[in-house]
């Protein structure tokens, strides 16, 4: 179930992140530039613990993404994440999270509202680098249920919304917050997260002219 407080959250972040921006400084997307991004992020599972008995912490992580430009409105979006997720389920009165490290990878593409903001929409899969760790539980010891954290991949879409903080000719600063919603959970899981990520991005190909 979508958590409306923290999309709204989100969105008023970015909005208030991108007032100090002027339009002069603003990206214009040109057929034929690539840049690539660089950011730490923060990310959070979206669930509540029904006895509110288990904690949903913050994970820091690191994202890479290219982008190249397709016209003046729209860019084709590639992007690599990594971070630790948890993964919450429950049988009965009964309480597990798992987490496990991950690599999230994202192709999309990303439409141009104006100068300075930006979304887009990403087909997304994720594997699992690492071994899952049970963080909480309430089922006896040895009779845990298995979440997706220990599956190969996990398959879903990223919802984008991001803002150009400041920009020059050949880099930028931008504030990106996204939503996962998971097309594979498991029953009675929880496997959609939020993302918010503040990054550096630089121009590496500008448009051919002839």
């Amino acid at each position: 179930m979508f958590s409306f407080k923290k999309i709204r959250l989100f969105i008023f972040l970015n909005v208030i992140m991108a007032l100090p921006s002027v339009s002069s400084w603003a990206y214009i997307p040109k057929e034929g530039s690539v840049s690539a991004l660089l950011s730490p992020l923060i990310m959070q599972s979206e669930f509540q613990s029904k006895s509110n008995a288990i904690n949903n912490p913050y994970f820091g992580g690191l994202s890479l993404i290219a982008q190249g430009d397709v016209n003046d409105s729209g860019s084709l979006e590639i992007g690599l994440f990594h971070f630790d997720k948890l993964y919450y389920m429950t049988s009965g009165n009964q309480e597990i999270t798992e987490k496990v490290e991950l690599v999230h990878v994202t192709l999309g593409y990303r439409y141009w509202m104006n100068s300075i903001f930006s979304i887009s929409l990403a087909f997304s899969s994720a594997y699992s680098i690492g071994n899952p760790q049970v963080v909480s539980s309430q089922f006896p010891v040895g009779q845990e249920i298995k979440t997706s954290a220990h599956d190969t991949t996990e398959y879903g879409f990223d919802l984008s919304l991001e803002t150009e903080l400041w920009t020059n000719t050949q880099s930028s600063v931008i504030a990106d917050t996204r939503y996962y919603y998971s097309v594979t959970p498991k029953e009675s899981e929880k496997a959609n997260h939020y993302l918010i990520q503040i990054g550096y991005k630089q121009l590496i190909q500008n448009k051919k002219t002839n």
